[in-house]
């Protein structure tokens, strides 16, 4: 019997891939394999992705995922599945400054014939999990800790139960981000009065599995986007001051790559970013971790390139004041473009060109900057952009626009804002100003 379209979807998102044939233990027979000290007694990466605990966690011939520290770092679960197609939580402690080679917890007792994707709260008080069985019957559980123990494990109550659920992390606020599989949408629950859980969509450009931080300044979200390196990349997002969410960056060539990367989360203590990558050669599918401050480096990025885009953007409004916030006011000041052979020197002959802008007669009527790439110094003070600009306007009636413009510069941090400090905008011969009809903007 065949599945359905959504089953198979389902059976896709759960396990993802059969990988291989399944490892041996690790270690050497008679010899206990080096468990000792914070993290698997593993050398902390940098902000280049490596390996997790090769041999230890991460094993060839089977595929782990969902990462999840307990408070204090000393408890460790992650799901794995093996080349029969099982999937299995498997749990680890530190005692004695040694960790527990990792083994299965049941944990609905046998009432499903999966589970996986369990998560601490942030208090740990409670845990996350989404067991499965045949067809949709996926569902977020929660079981309460006590001591050693899960106990009570029980569906959730409410909207949250409506949808086929996984992936379930928590805030410290206790509410519940998840991936709504019926809609393949992210989504966050809260707990209602009588104790169920209501739930609402996000907001989110795109993403599959997410990871809320404590705090929800941010979620990481998994996706394969335009800007995607492989089938999949790991992205972040980050909370605005009206409720909603910025576009999720790429988190870069550190964590992404040509294969496939997915299920982010973070260790206890906010230090590393833990995700999984597979389709790799040989079908190798492992947990891999490197240092949360790319996640700081991509807000950096998202910053750098909102002020290069409001340098040019600014004009759809004429919001002279929002110009002259991002630009640097300096003596040296530089820029450049085919039409100035001379370029600008200074900030001050760059403000006498507000005349010619905030003329009636000027009307800007779309920008699109598209290809943008920053990079930042390791001092995390000046950066370096280029894009492709098209800059479309009126002049008295006549339309016009510099398409296809190469727009490269330099920006400088100053006060924890980031200044323009030099840009230079070049364009082929083959290009001219041309008609133009209003697109929008970007």
């Amino acid at each position: 019997m065949q599945e359905s379209v959504g089953e198979t979807t389902i059976r896709t998102a759960l396990t993802l891939l059969a990988l291989g044939v399944l490892a041996a233990g690790p270690g050497v027979a008679g010899e206990d394999p080096p468990l000792t000290g914070p993290y698997f007694g593993q050398k902390p990466p940098g902000i280049e992705a490596e390996v997790f605990a090769p041999d230890l966690v991460s094993q060839v011939g089977r595929y782990e995922f969902a990462m999840s520290f307990a408070p204090g770092g000393k408890r460790l679960l992650f799901t794995v599945q093996t080349a029969e197609n099982t999937v299995e939580v498997l749990q680890s402690w530190m005692t004695e400054g040694s960790w527990t080679i990792p083994e299965p917890v049941d944990l609905t007792g046998g009432a499903c014939r999966d589970e996986m994707e369990a998560f601490f709260s942030r208090d740990g008080k409670h845990l996350f999990f989404a067991p499965y069985n045949e067809g949709l019957d996926v569902r977020i559980w929660q079981a309460e800790i006590v001591g050693n123990e899960f106990i009570n494990s029980a569906p959730l109550t409410g909207p949250i139960a409506e949808s086929p659920a996984f992936f379930p992390t928590s805030a410290a606020s206790g509410t519940i981000y998840y991936t709504n599989i019926g809609e393949r949408k992210p989504y966050r629950a809260r707990r209602d009065a009588d104790g169920s859980w209501h739930a609402e969509a996000l907001d989110l450009q795109f993403g599959g599995h997410i990871f809320v931080s404590p705090d929800e300044s941010f979620v990481l979200v998994d996706a394969q986007a335009e800007d995607s390196r492989g089938k999949g990349d790991i992205y972040v997002a980050f909370a605005t001051a009206g409720g909603g969410w910025t576009q999720p960056v790429n988190l870069g060539d550190g964590v992404n790559s040509e294969f496939s990367e997915s299920c982010p989360s973070l260790s206890d203590d906010g230090k590393y970013l833990f995700f999984s990558r597979y389709n790799e050669p040989g079908e190798v599918a492992q947990i891999y971790w490197v240092d949360s401050s790319v996640i700081e480096d991509a807000r950096q990025k998202q910053l750098i390139e909102q002020t290069v885009y409001d340098s040019i953007a600014w004009a759809l409004t004429k919001d002279r004041a929002r110009l002259e916030s991002i630009i640097a006011h300096d003596e040296d000041y530089f820029s450049f473009h085919p039409e100035g052979l001379e370029g600008v020197h200074g900030y001050a002959e760059f403000e006498r060109g507000f005349e010619l802008w905030m003329d009636p007669r000027f009307v800007a009527t779309s920008t699109d900057v598209r290809k943008f790439r920053c990079r930042i110094s390791k001092s995390g003070d000046v950066a370096w952009f280029s894009a492709i600009l098209d800059d479309c306007y009126r002049w008295d009636g006549e339309p016009g626009c510099w398409k296809d413009t190469r727009w490269t510069g330099v920006l400088e941090k100053r006060d924890g804002r980031w200044l323009i400090v030099q840009m230079h905008f070049s364009f082929s011969s083959e290009s001219s100003d041309c008609a133009t009809e209003d697109t929008g903007t970007k």
